[in-house]
């Protein structure tokens, strides 16, 4: 029974995880619309631009048509961006044992990185708790506990006897003759004890025998499952902290490529460029704002990933 406790702990622990992480892609999906719709816009302008520069003849028609296909490029990237939404949606309603034909939303507008686990902490802190929290460990635990049992009980077998009760009720007489009187109740209590030795004492070796290699295999289990645990916590915060760091960057990148996004503009207005020159600005500012939500994605899901490690300690 404890070993079925732990192990439902366990189970609801991952259920809570792989929402959470389907959730996340959800909400890692949702921007992505606007983006895609926001580099259609940008490209549709610099289409026109680039058109009427072709026809004044200050542009290269090749570039107004390298434009255009711009233009049905990002028209795609809107569709696929749609289809993303509503595959994490299909996604998150199947964890969540969700039958609507409605569409999930995220309620937040924006995906921001959380802090679970504190970035600073200390990779043997994390162990110690992660090592006595952790329902699988304390599954193990029982298992091995229960093995351990089953094999003193395997010992003393041949020395505990099996006890037999019985006991009956009913009428008694008798006479002479054939004459059958004085009856009066009587009641009747049995005992039993029976030793058991199988097969002439070899059967107790190999019960013995067979019930010390299931402890020895509870107890290798117990030592890979604490492998496995310590592994998955030092990888979670490895992958917490690395994921932190790309997150800023990409912030980074974001202004960096706004920037460049703008002073391409500018000069196009001021005569000193042509339009088609935008167009890398444009992307690289599509890819870095794109990256941003998918690196916190990636941060967020890290996070959880070591929480679930962790044996969950918050909630």
């Amino acid at each position: 029974a404890c070993a079925q406790t732990r192990a439902a702990d366990a189970v609801a622990q991952d259920r809570r995880r792989e929402a959470a992480l389907a959730y996340l892609e959800l909400l890692e999906a949702a921007p992505a619309i606007a983006i895609a719709e926001d580099e259609l816009e940008h490209t549709r302008q610099l289409a026109c631009i680039t058109d009427a520069f072709a026809r004044t003849g200050e542009g290269l028609q090749s570039d107004a048509d390298r434009l255009q296909t711009e233009v049905a490029l990002r028209r795609n990237n809107v569709l696929q961006a749609q289809e993303r939404l509503s595959v994490a949606s299909l996604r998150l309603a199947e964890v969540l044992s969700l039958d609507t034909p409605q569409q999930l939303v995220p309620c937040e507008v924006n995906i921001t990185p959380i802090d679970l686990v504190p970035l600073d902490a200390s990779r043997q802190e994390l162990l110690r708790s992660g090592l006595s929290r952790c329902p699988e460990l304390k599954e193990s635990q029982c298992l091995v506990a229960e093995a351990c049992e089953r094999l003193q009980r395997e010992q003393y077998a041949p020395l505990v006897p099996s006890v037999l009760l019985g006991l009956s009720y009913d009428g008694f007489g008798g006479g002479t003759g054939g004459t059958i009187s004085r009856f009066h109740d009587r009641a009747d209590f049995d005992a039993m004890a029976v030793w058991e030795i199988r097969n002439l004492g070899l059967g107790e070796r190999a019960a013995r025998e067979a019930a010390g290699a299931q402890v020895e295999q509870a107890r290798f289990r117990q030592v890979r499952l604490m492998d496995r645990v310590a592994r998955e916590i030092a990888e979670g915060l490895t992958q917490s902290q690395s994921r932190r760091q790309q997150v800023e960057i990409a912030e980074q990148a974001i202004a960096t490529a706004q920037a460049s996004y703008e002073r391409n503009l500018q000069r196009i207005s001021q005569g000193q460029g042509l339009p088609i020159e935008a167009l890398q600005a444009i992307r690289a500012l599509s890819v870095e704002r794109t990256e941003y939500p998918y690196a916190v994605m990636k941060s967020n899901a890290a996070q959880f990933r070591l929480q679930r490690a962790l044996g969950w300690p918050c909630g």
